[in-house]
């Protein structure tokens, strides 16, 4: 039983990181990815491949630089809070199926690695008409920075509603306990109110194991 829930508890954690960071194979992918998430963060590089030319210093660079959106992918609120709204993409134009992607933005060799947002399956402006768009190797701080002056207001609104959202389910909940608790205290049964989960057949001792009352257990009320 402990194996099958660990690995439930594994594809779960996989899952989440998928649904946040993705290399992209093919510009259908791209169209995908980009149209499955309200806002995203593309970035745009060349991989270097093994030959006459290969340049170490850059494979590293680059590297680096992907450990760079991989982290700011699981940072907060994005890793949770924003994990359904907000995707990154890794976009590798070395590859002939990420070639009309190239084309369509027109990525410059010398602009690259280059970061550009979507919101809504559309690629964003600046104030100048131009792409808004962040070049370089640049640091976590430089992206969450980029991503916040043009994200940020959104978030801040989408974060705003989520707050109310969960604050009002759970004041229905503990409606709810309370009702029952009346007259289910302290004999257990159905508990209407579960703060780690879904309703169950447990008894208020599932919940405050360690406290004192019936049969050394304490009525819980979070």
């Amino acid at each position: 039983m402990k194996f099958k829930l660990w690995f439930l508890w594994i594809m779960l954690v996989s899952q989440g990181l998928q649904a946040r960071y993705y290399a992209v194979k093919n510009d259908s992918q791209f169209v995908d990815e980009i149209n499955k998430y309200e806002f995203v963060v593309a970035c745009f590089l060349r991989n270097p491949h093994p030959g006459k030319d290969f340049d170490r210093q850059l494979k590293k660079d680059i590297h680096l630089l992907l450990d760079t959106v991989k982290a700011t992918s699981e940072t907060d609120p994005y890793k949770k809070l924003l994990k359904k709204e907000v995707g990154f993409l890794v976009i590798d134009v070395s590859k002939d199926a990420v070639q009309s992607l190239v084309k369509k933005y027109q990525i410059k060799l010398d602009e690259m690695p280059q970061f550009l947002l979507f919101k809504n399956g559309k690629v964003l402006t600046a104030m100048s008409g131009e792409l808004a768009k962040l070049v370089g190797f640049i640091s976590k701080s430089d992206l969450l920075e980029f991503i916040d002056d043009y994200f940020g207001k959104n978030f801040d609104e989408i974060l705003a509603k989520k707050s109310e959202e969960q604050a009002e389910q759970r004041e229905m909940q503990l409606a709810r306990y309370q009702a029952y608790a009346a007259y289910r205290y302290p004999y257990g049964g159905w508990a209407p109110y579960n703060p780690w989960g879904p309703y169950a057949y447990s008894g208020y001792a599932h919940f405050y194991p360690y406290g004192y009352g019936y049969n050394g257990y304490a009525f819980f009320i979070p």
